[in-house]
């Protein structure tokens, strides 16, 4: 179910990608662009292909997260698969509430951020400590975790410094933007990182 969650988030975004036009008439880019820029009704054309991909792909997860955290032993596994729902559970909430309702759609997107980054240490160190005599999944696997920490940790870290400037961090640029935004790149990175890492226990828990 990782493998369907995460294509449905893809094409989701791929498919609103290619039609999005912004506010002055842009063509959607990732260096500058919140990914969930791809959901803001009235804006983006195909918003609601992007808001109900985030939503199916939420769904999907839930019960993979469950069945990574039964699977592997210990305490941590546990922590992992609830701090996992919850994160599935935000994921599907950024699409029910798109940007243009921000406040919501803050509390979502700031749920999914924590609750990702928890999923992904917390499962990793559960891997990397499973008893000898019970390996579930290879522990050099719980090296894979690191991209997506560091994504996650990175986004939320930027967050806090904009927010310091009593701007809500997650509001889009409405004047002209520039050719990289960091903020975007670090968002867009953690999308790309979260599905290697569900493919990579996906392809774990098949060995």
């Amino acid at each position: 179910m990782s493998l369907v969650g995460a294509a449905i988030g893809i094409l989701g975004a791929l498919i609103s990608a290619l039609a999005y036009r912004g506010q002055r008439g842009q063509t959607y880019s990732p260096l500058n662009h919140f990914i969930s820029e791809l959901g803001e009704v009235g804006v983006s054309r195909l918003a609601w292909v992007f808001n109900w991909g985030l939503i199916l792909s939420g769904l999907c997860l839930i019960p993979a997260i469950i069945t990574l955290g039964t699977l592997l032993p210990g305490v941590l596994s546990i922590i992992g698969m609830i701090a996992g729902v919850i994160t599935a559970v935000g994921l599907s909430l950024v699409g029910v509430y798109p940007m243009n309702k921000l406040e919501p759609h803050g509390k979502a997107a700031v749920t999914f951020f924590r609750g990702g980054l928890l999923m992904v240490l917390v499962f990793s160190l559960a891997i990397a400590f499973q008893p000898q005599a019970v390996v579930v999944i290879p522990r050099g696997y719980s090296l894979a975790g690191l991209p997506a920490i560091l994504a996650f940790g990175s986004f939320l870290w930027l967050m806090g410094r904009a927010g310091s400037d009593e701007n809500d961090p997650l509001q889009p640029l409405d004047e002209a933007r520039p050719k990289i935004w960091i903020m975007a790149v670090v968002e867009w990175s953690i999308f790309l990182t979260i599905v290697a890492w569900l493919l990579v226990m996906a392809v774990g828990l098949s060995t």
